[in-house]
């Protein structure tokens, strides 16, 4: 077994195994369904323990990813305006709140080991929120005639930065958040000669996000766990009948299933079809015995997003085992994730990567193919790969590296991008594998799971599908 794989299963393996879903008594009648496991058997805290663990992390991201990323591309001040019903793409990661008719986070350098941390908003900030909590200077204006302006002003002044970043990018959504009515506003406010210092901050956004520190790590680990046990459970015997649930019906428990435990999630179905991919959450395609079904996507917590994929076989009756022809796919697919792994260490560029693992694929005789993001998801009878992986965290697509084809307008310049040290990253392809059993037709198999790069290699941070689950269908 390849040594990431092998690492990941002695550090993570434990943490998942302990959040399996419980097993029904011995003596439990075949008609008594198990309990549902409810928010405190999957550990999701309540409302007064999620505030502590975001402030946490948010207090940890400021203090320690914020100030080398200013400082490594030149800024003394950032300025993060957000206003009532738009928010800012940082606003949760900031510290959140109710920014009411324009907020300002204003993060300034002054040369001590601390960025100064100023909110300036309309509304007072509770008690029991971040910005009461962590921030440095608040100023609450109210509904006043000048509002924001006469306070943004004297601090821009009173501060004199020689380098304003402002969110502002043509190709990363994170990093352009600052709309044409703010920055107009922000002009008009600070006046020329401090708006002729104003400067696109999208790497300072990209470096701040990227830093993942400690405390983020620990929660976005657990969510990882969360959303591998929900989609285990959506694709078990105990959720799919056999014959009657659709695709669809499975996504809509994936949507029910997050709000029951506290959180919001999506899930995209998928079913393979003795290698024909059915449409994707038909109503009218409930499963049979033979076919292979999949979840892409993930849970949603704290402003954080997972995004995986779980798969598992519909085994018809009389068979207790995935059939050779299937398995042996799977552990293809395996193999390649190897060699992907292998080539996300820290400082290779996206574009780089892609091509790298493209040009082994070439040479272990797949066919080189694109992603399926337009539907074309279906193969002949060859073998094929595709690669499209990507930065991943606070939203299923982040901010950091792709690993793609070097094309700018589908993926601006994160392909160009290097891998960052500490980063969360989605190792993500297909491997399509001929079937004898379907006439050659190939299975497509999806893989998806979530890495840490760090200066050792990638790392796991929960354990990887290493087979496929089972779903048994009733007996004839």
């Amino acid at each position: 077994m390849n040594a990431y794989r092998h690492s990941l299963i002695l550090i993570a393996g434990l943490a998942l195994a302990a959040c399996a879903p419980p097993s029904p008594p011995a003596d439990a009648g075949a008609d008594i369904e198990p309990p549902r496991p409810t928010a405190a058997d999957y550990g999701i805290p309540d409302s007064r323990e999620r505030f502590e663990i975001q402030k946490a992390v948010i207090i940890e991201k400021l203090e320690t990813s914020l100030l080398p990323a200013m400082r490594n591309h030149g800024f003394d001040m950032w300025i993060v305006l957000d206003r009532e019903n738009n928010n800012e793409p940082l606003h949760t990661e900031l510290g959140g709140g109710f920014s009411g008719v324009r907020a300002a986070f204003i993060f300034y350098d002054n040369g001590s080991d601390s960025p100064e941390k100023i909110y300036y908003g309309s509304h007072a900030m509770p008690a029991n929120s971040v910005i009461a909590q962590v921030y440095d200077e608040t100023l609450y204006y109210g509904y006043s005639e000048d509002g924001l302006t006469p306070h943004l002003k004297k601090l821009v002044e009173d501060k004199d930065p020689k380098k304003i970043g402002i969110n502002i990018s043509h190709t990363l959504p994170e990093a352009d958040g600052l709309t044409v009515g703010l920055h107009n506003f922000l002009v008009d406010t600070i006046g020329p000669e401090y708006a002729s210092r104003l400067a696109s901050a999208e790497l300072v956004t990209r470096d701040f996000r990227l830093a993942r520190t400690k405390k983020e790590t620990e929660l976005y680990t657990q969510l990882l766990e969360w959303s591998a046990r929900w989609q285990q459970e959506a694709l078990s015997t105990a959720n799919v009948e056999v014959g009657e649930t659709t695709g669809a019906d499975i996504a809509w428990w994936l949507k029910d299933r997050a709000l029951e435990l506290g959180l919001t999630g999506y899930g995209t179905v998928r079913i393979v079809r003795e290698g024909e991919h059915l449409p994707v959450h038909d109503p009218n395609l409930p499963l049979q015995p033979g076919d292979i079904v999949g979840i892409d996507g993930g849970l949603r917590y704290l402003g954080y997003a997972v995004d995986i994929k779980r798969a598992a076989y519909v085994l018809p009756p009389g068979e207790t085992v995935t059939p050779e022809s299937i398995a042996s796919a799977w552990s293809d697919t395996l193999e390649m994730a190897e060699v992907y792994a292998e080539r996300m260490q820290v400082g290779n560029v996206g574009h780089e990567i892609h091509a790298s693992i493209n040009e082994e694929a070439e040479a272990r005789g797949y066919r080189v193919a694109g992603p399926d993001t337009a539907g074309d998801d279906t193969t002949a009878n060859q073998p094929e790969m595709g690669v499209y992986g990507h930065s991943v965290g606070n939203v299923a697509h982040d901010i950091g590296a792709r690993v793609a084809q070097d094309f700018p307008f589908a993926y601006g310049d994160r392909v160009r991008f290097p891998l960052a040290e500490n980063e969360w990253v989605s190792i993500e392809f297909h491997v399509s594998t001929p079937i004898p059993e379907w006439g050659g037709k190939t299975y497509y198999a999806r893989f998806e799971e979530t890495a840490q790069v760090t200066p050792e290699g990638p790392r796991y941070m929960i354990p990887i599908q290493e087979e496929l689950f089972l779903i048994e269908s009733p007996a004839n």
